[in-house]
């Protein structure tokens, strides 16, 4: 950042200060710097958005953001002509989505609204996730997922009780009560939760373990990896994704793909089964003791992959090391855990600072297993652990780190010493950036699954290889537009509810995914979670004169060009 003589030099270090914990923020996801150019643009439209319509003038042009991914380009090719209907019209900008993190939720600059798709990650299938990470106000917060700045404090209420809520029954109740608020809210426009199409050669693998949100080959829950069988002679597959990861260091990164990836390599505490329920993976068990007290037992003979064996000593260094470096992307884990008390050989107790119903599945799950013997060792002239490369990352998953060429391959080798040896080999991923060149590397055997987001026309396709599988499953990750609540009209309760109204979410599903997936309820939890989601609350009715009605209602007009006019004062 240059100098500038207006600037203070206090000012000045407060702004060094932040454009390096945007620099660490990036660098978490393995995103670059926003050209110039980009943040200008964003600043200019954040600007023109933020010029409050006046009362009885037509409402501005909205200002909307969006990832410039081929389904993100159609969905608001799509509501750019719905919304027309009740006289609404778009500011269209497209970007990265280097940008989105950096700007969007980083610095928080969303103009009126913006769209963004959520992955089926492990711990999102707790509704802690969408309901507090996504919209309890002290995720306002820079950097927090409430950029859209929803407040409520009779929801906030609901999402912490719901948190420490230990009965299910009773927190049941509470988290279906928590997304009425939601939907009568509308902070957000959910859309749809889209199916995950995922590819594989059947003549080379068998074993292929479809999972809620994760599919067959997302690395998010490890346990689809383990049955995976060849054969033929070759026991290793080979992957193809659209990303690479960004960072060998396992404190550093909160981005799903990059975080789920190292969690092969540092088995988590705990993990998800095949029908998607927590069970124990670095632990023996666990036992709540107290809603805030947790006793839980490493299993024994545990090995890190340098042959050192893991005891309660590596897990109390594991969440004393966390609590004391504070690490951005482990926030939930010394937000949550207070204390850790070696008892035994295997075994620690866990004080809570708070009681938490999500605590086996959000941070059990979350938390991994960290060799004591490695980073107590770490250069002490480093800002954080976090900076350290860490290039070559020992673990005691059942993968085992040997190799990582950026832009090339990541390779793993099986652990036998883990308790559930994998029945491969070896994997090799391959970061291929265009979905028809990972296609066409299917196709020609020189990859052996597909293992991101296919269309259904590319599955199709795929389908007619008498040597290929396609395999369809569901997700409780979501498409949403976000809308910011804190400039108008988007800070108008009915204006947000008559957007609701004219938004045709399966036709919208049908159009970019071809229906492969489930149109949302208006709720942030999916409808596929019968446990969580809330009957009694269905998707809002699509109308255009139920829209305009909302609208009239509430002292919108229209002028004689049918644009859409604020409020008179």
């Amino acid at each position: 950042m240059g100098s500038n003589s207006d600037v203070s030099p206090a000012e000045g270090r407060r702004l060094r200060a932040r454009r390096r914990e945007v620099l660490r923020f990036l660098g978490g996801f393995g995103l670059t710097v926003p050209t110039a150019a980009l943040v200008s643009a964003i600043d200019g439209a954040l600007k023109s958005a933020s010029a409050q319509a006046a009362a009885g003038q037509p409402v501005p042009r909205l200002g909307v953001y969006l990832p410039n991914w081929p389904d993100q380009v159609e969905l608001w090719r799509q509501l750019s002509r719905e919304w027309q209907a009740i006289g609404i019209e778009l500011d269209l900008q497209q970007g990265t989505l280097d940008t989105f993190v950096s700007q969007i939720v980083a610095e928080q600059k969303l103009p009126h609204m913006g769209s963004m798709s959520w992955g089926g990650a492990p711990d999102r299938l707790d509704p802690d996730y969408f309901l507090s990470e996504m919209f309890h106000s002290r995720r306002t917060a820079r950097g927090g997922l409430n950029f859209g700045f929803y407040r409520n404090e009779a929801f906030d209420k609901l999402a912490d009780a719901q948190r420490s809520e230990m009965d299910p029954a009773k927190r049941q109740q509470l988290v279906r009560e928590a997304q009425t608020h939601i939907v009568e809210d509308s902070p957000s426009i959910v859309l749809f939760h889209r199916d995950i199409i995922h590819a594989y050669n059947k003549r080379r693998f068998s074993g292929m373990k479809p999972i809620l949100g994760n599919g067959i080959g997302f690395p998010y829950m490890p346990l689809s990896y383990m049955d995976i069988t060849p054969l033929t002679p070759r026991k290793f597959i080979r992957l193809t994704s659209i990303y690479d990861i960004a960072s060998l260091n396992p404190f550093l990164t909160p981005e799903i793909y990059n975080s789920t990836t190292l969690r092969l390599i540092y088995a988590t505490f705990t993990t998800r089964d095949e029908k998607a329920d927590v069970m124990p993976w670095a632990l023996e068990r666990w036992n709540i003791v107290n809603p805030t007290t947790v006793d839980i037992t490493l299993r024994g003979n545990t090995k890190f992959h340098d042959g050192r064996p893991a005891t309660a000593e590596d897990v109390k260094f594991t969440f004393d090391f966390i609590n004391r470096h504070r690490f951005p992307a482990l926030s939930r884990i010394y937000e949550t855990v207070e204390s850790a008390e070696i008892t035994g050989d295997l075994t620690v107790r866990l004080k809570l600072r708070m009681p938490s119903a999500p605590f086996t599945a959000n941070v059990l799950g979350y938390a991994f297993l960290a060799p004591k013997h490695i980073w107590e060792r770490v250069p002490s002239n480093l800002a954080t652990p976090a900076d350290w490369p860490n290039d070559k990352p020992v673990g005691s998953g059942p993968w085992k780190f040997v190799e990582w060429r950026k832009a090339e391959y990541l390779q793993f080798a099986a652990n036998p010493d883990f308790f559930m040896k994998p029945k491969l080999d070896g994997m090799v991923v391959l970061p291929v950036p265009q979905m028809e060149s990972m296609v066409g590397m299917l196709e020609r055997g020189d990859s052996d699954m597909l293992a991101w987001n296919l269309d259904m026309t590319l599955g199709a396709r795929i389908s007619r290889n008498p040597e290929l599988e396609v395999v369809r499953t569901p997700t409780h990750g979501q498409h949403e537009v976000r809308l910011n609540l804190g400039m108008a009209p988007t800070n108008n309760k009915a204006f947000r509810r008559a957007l609701q109204h004219v938004t045709d979410r399966k036709k919208l599903l049908d159009i970019i995914f071809s229906g492969a997936g489930v149109v949302s309820n208006g709720a942030p939890i999916t409808p596929a979670l019968d446990n969580w989601a809330n009957p009694a609350i269905s998707a809002p009715e699509v109308s255009v004169d139920r829209a305009r009605a909302v609208l009239r209602d509430a002292g919108f007009t229209w002028n004689p060009q049918g644009r859409l006019v604020m409020p008179a004062a």
